[in-house]
């Protein structure tokens, strides 16, 4: 758990506050959804039709790359090329970050996987509990056409668990390794069996 997202109120809290508005700032500045995301989705539809033109190819997306791989599993006319192949097969999300609830995930229409934090300021428990309920009936009315998705709660995780948990902290540790499994077969199985 970091510093700052520490139960309760400490002096300690504040140096890191500080980090986090020179380092965070900038980056929410520069990297703001209206400049990087055309550059995500032309570098996607470019390797799609290039080096991945023959496999399948999922996209996984932490924390702030969770809204863009939310946005890859819409089925909108963004992300396909112009022959209508689609640029991504599935996704997988951890800690998402910036999306709209529960809009953003009632979009979904590609195999989804969800990896989510108990504490989170990006998902709140009730977003979590939203989350889940739509991927679970979006599953249950798919089940004709195999299309499936999948939230997994890690209880006592933090956000960005699933990327730098602290390897000092044995529980974080296992929680980020699970995510990175929950991935692995999430990956697995739909590069096996891509969605028509």
């Amino acid at each position: 758990m970091t510093a700052i997202q520490k139960p309760g109120w400490s002096l300690s809290k504040i140096p890191h506050i500080f980090y986090a508005l020179r380092v965070f700032g900038p980056f929410l500045f520069f990297c703001r959804p209206s400049v990087c995301g055309p550059r995500i989705f032309n570098f996607m539809k470019s390797f799609k039709q290039n080096e991945g033109k023959d496999l399948p190819i999922g996209t996984a997306g932490f924390c702030w790359g969770g809204k863009f791989v939310t946005q890859f599993c819409w089925d909108g006319e963004e992300n396909r090329l112009q022959d209508g192949k689609r640029i991504t097969d599935c996704g997988f999300v951890a800690h998402p970050s910036f999306l709209k609830y529960p809009d953003d995930i009632s979009k979904v229409q590609l195999p989804y996987s969800c990896a989510a934090s108990e504490y989170d300021p990006q998902m709140s428990p009730e977003q979590a509990k939203q989350t889940e309920s739509i991927l679970k009936e979006k599953t249950a009315t798919g089940q004709a056409t195999g299309l499936e998705h999948e939230f997994v709660f890690y209880p006592g995780a933090t956000h960005g668990f699933a990327v730098r948990a602290d390897e000092d902290d044995k529980e974080e540790a296992e929680r980020g390794k699970q995510a990175e499994a929950q991935a692995l077969r999430w990956f697995s199985r739909w590069f096996a069996n891509p969605p028509a």
